[in-house]
């Protein structure tokens, strides 16, 4: 059991200054004064940070490439969940396109065993379509196991390109979210047009989620079908946000592409109408020796600076906070029916980060992600994440990671 003193917790859009307890992985108690003192006349730990500081839903993070197995000197569990924490993130799911592409029960379950050992937060886990396991997708015998399916429609590590629009309809006759890569605007066309018959054709199709959309055109796209089929769901990456083909200098690469600044215009105004429904980070680490090679792989690393970039665009007024929230725990909470996440309230499941206002540059204090880089490395922010909390336990503190008990998630109801 630990106490909060004097955080500021979301109420009415705005603030309100409470003393939060959590015990037994809940916020057990949220009111104007809470005493440190147990029942038994024990004296309980209290946490008064020495700045104004903000406690919120943790993040929910849907697009993560943790690299392990096969790709270890990227990036292993260990050190992806501990970027993770340092974000602010409490919940990875990680997709499937490793060296060894995880494309049937047994490569799930060894990925399973190895974040089951080695991650500091909660995950869980995709598996890939491709021509051979498309009908065992479309009968549900994976459902039990994995978060949702992806579906690779362009150029992706491990070889998983998917072209057959009926291998793509076999992934609409089950009931777990479909992510998909589309490779921009035709590809997204072709997707929807096949999401579509099979609506008509079940009267029912599962969620349909767009992955890392970056340009004006695919907005547009995707608003108009949103009007007609209310289960699809558009993801955008932090990168294509606050970073534009015209303004970035840094480490070169990525997919899709950065685009221009109308794109990044049309991305915020979606984001904040509803179009685009959450923020996924697509962290993609490779090492900063193969980004400056003459053949760079496409990718960003993005789970230590996501919510701290989009704190600050509420900062400053660009964000409102339910939106904030909206976006980075409550939509995907929904979407992939994982329990618990979302508010800050009596009686929920603790899964929260405490936000601190301070003048901080990302990587004046390093990074937690092997590759040791990020996009946004010098930029100036007014917050930092100070405490993450998972299933009730301090996993992160000031700098200091704990390991606790974590969860995986999507199975059994979870």
């Amino acid at each position: 059991m630990f106490i909060l003193k004097g955080v500021n917790i979301p109420y009415k859009n705005g603030w309100k200054v409470q003393d939060v307890e959590i015990s037994n992985g809940v916020f057990s108690e949220i009111s104007d004064s809470i005493a440190p003192i147990d029942k038994s006349g024990g004296k309980i730990r209290s946490i008064l940070p020495s700045r104004d500081s903000y406690l919120i839903p943790a993040m929910i993070d849907p697009h993560v490439h943790v690299r392990e197995p096969g790709f270890e000197y990227k990036e292993d569990w260990s050190s992806c969940s501990k970027a993770a924490l340092k974000g602010g993130v409490v919940v990875i799911i990680d997709m499937p396109n490793n060296k060894i592409p995880v494309d049937d029960l047994e490569k799930i379950n060894i990925k399973s065993n190895i974040a089951t050992k080695k991650s500091y937060v909660n995950y869980g886990l995709y598996i890939a379509l491709t021509d051979n396991n498309a009908d065992q997708i479309a009968k549900g015998i994976f459902n039990d196991y994995i978060c949702g399916i992806k579906i690779y429609m362009a150029k992706t590590t491990g070889g998983l390109i998917v072209d057959s629009i009926d291998t793509i309809k076999k992934s609409f006759y089950q009931e777990k979210p479909v992510l998909v890569h589309t490779g921009g605007k035709e590809g997204l066309l072709k997707l929807l047009k096949a999401y579509e018959e099979v609506y008509k054709d079940e009267n029912k199709a599962p969620a349909l989620y767009i992955c890392h959309i970056s340009t004006e055109k695919e907005v547009e796209i995707l608003a108009s079908y949103k009007r007609k089929f209310p289960n699809i769901v558009g993801e955008v990456t932090p990168h294509h946000l606050f970073l534009n083909i015209d303004d970035y200098n840094g480490p070169p690469e990525v997919l899709p592409p950065l685009g221009n600044k109308q794109d990044q215009s049309a991305l915020w105004d979606a984001l904040i109408d509803g179009i685009i429904d959450l923020v996924g980070t697509d962290h993609a680490p490779h090492t900063l020796q193969e980004k400056l090679s003459d053949n760079p792989p496409s990718g960003f690393p993005g789970l230590e600076t996501a919510l701290p970039m989009l704190f600050n665009s509420f900062i400053d007024g660009k964000l409102p906070l339910n939106r904030l929230i909206e976006i980075t725990s409550i939509k995907a909470a929904d979407i992939f029916n994982i329990n618990g996440y979302g508010k800050i309230e009596k009686g929920r499941a603790a899964n929260c980060t405490l936000i601190v206002k301070e003048n901080w540059t990302i990587g004046e204090d390093g990074y937690q992600t092997k590759c040791g880089w990020s996009p946004f490395d010098g930029k100036n922010l007014k917050n930092k994440v100070y405490l993450t909390i998972v299933n009730g336990n301090i996993s992160y503190i000031d700098g200091k990671f704990y390991r606790g008990q974590i969860r995986r998630l999507c199975i059994n109801g979870d």
